[in-house]
């Protein structure tokens, strides 16, 4: 779920996506130190992965640097009058090569990002300024997002994992038996938005795929603990659960539906149905990667999409986009839900 940004920075023009939870150093690759790494493993002190990420994007220092130059003047760095390093100028320049693929592909438009930004606390003057600088200096030297080669299937594999899942929390080398991976970038990109991870899309039907970032986390690597599912064209609820329970254990029941509305921070007027799954299977299935596994699941849909800022428009009983998660959805501090 988008959460409310404290600063310009912080809005959807400066923020790694979505389907993840993870951070912009996570979703750029980079771990968190790890308590239980062995001596000698890499950790996030050493770790190259934003600068790598750049420079794949051939995004060269003399470039990040412009931008920071940008981002201080008008409120994205850490303060007025407080110059950033590199290092945080790579940061934020991580998170705007995102940006422009969002736009590149369709996700996102110019007008949408500077309504972010104004919302994350940025004047209009501010917000225009860094669009402008994107729009016309930063992101013509963006490379675009080079998918890895599909890989050869055999497919024909169980309907449930070992742990007796069928889709969410299930490792990468389930779906690849079960599904056939499809292009991210044509089946997801324009959808969902530019993943900063590593990406992969699976054919769940004839009218539906899943998309989803691979976590960067190391104990959650190589299983989808969140997915997108996205349908070729808006479809009914009763097909949109149908889509769900295909990709969550046998036992799952649904509890209550709840509508949801954006948060009051976001610049976008928008709604969306969210409905918890109780499964005692999922708890062991999660209980292989995660401290704390919980029985329950969560679909959320939306009837256009969804970005950082919330839903794109309002909730009309059709689904094109569920988002899939693990755990129960949290109502926001006021009380309600919030997409």
């Amino acid at each position: 779920m988008p959460s409310t940004p404290d600063t310009p920075a912080a809005s959807t023009a400066s923020t790694a996506s979505t389907a993840s939870t993870a951070s912009t150093a996570e979703a750029a690759g980079e771990q968190s130190p790890d308590p239980d790494a062995e001596p000698g493993e890499s950790t996030a002190k050493d770790d190259t992965s934003v600068e790598d990420f750049l420079r794949a994007a051939g995004v060269e220092d003399a470039l990040v640097n412009r931008l920071g130059e940008v981002g201080d003047t008008n409120g994205y760095g850490l303060g007025e009058g407080v110059e950033t390093s590199l290092e945080d100028r790579r940061m934020l320049a991580s998170t705007q090569v995102e940006t422009c693929r969002n736009v590149a592909v369709g996700h996102r438009t110019w007008d949408g990002i500077q309504g972010s930004d104004t919302s994350g606390g940025a004047t209009e003057e501010q917000a225009a300024a860094m669009a402008d600088f994107l729009r016309t200096e930063f992101c013509p030297h963006v490379a675009p997002l080079k998918e890895a080669a599909l890989p050869k299937q055999t497919l024909g594999g169980p309907a449930e994992d070992a742990h007796g899942g069928r889709g969410l929390a299930s490792p990468l080398s389930w779906w690849n038996a079960r599904y056939q991976r499809v292009s991210w970038t044509k089946a997801c990109a324009r959808q969902t938005g530019q993943p900063m991870g590593d990406p992969v899309a699976y054919r769940l039907s004839e009218d539906a795929v899943v998309c989803a970032t691979v976590p960067p986390a190391k104990s959650l690597r190589k299983h989808l603990i969140g997915v997108d599912i996205v349908f070729a064209s808006p479809v009914g609820e009763s097909r949109a659960r149908e889509a769900v329970l295909t990709l969550l254990p046998s036992d799952a029941s649904a509890a209550e539906e709840t509508e949801g509305t954006n948060p009051d921070w976001s610049y976008l007027e928008g709604g969306c149905l969210s409905t918890d799954f109780r499964t005692k299977t999922l708890k062991s299935v999660v209980g292989e990667v995660q401290k704390n596994a919980e029985p329950w699941a969560n679909s959320t849909y939306y009837s256009d999409g969804a970005i950082d800022d919330g839903a794109v428009g309002p909730y009309t009983g059709k689904v094109k986009q569920i988002l899939l998660t693990t755990g129960a959805d949290e109502p926001g501090l006021t009380g309600d839900l919030t997409c």
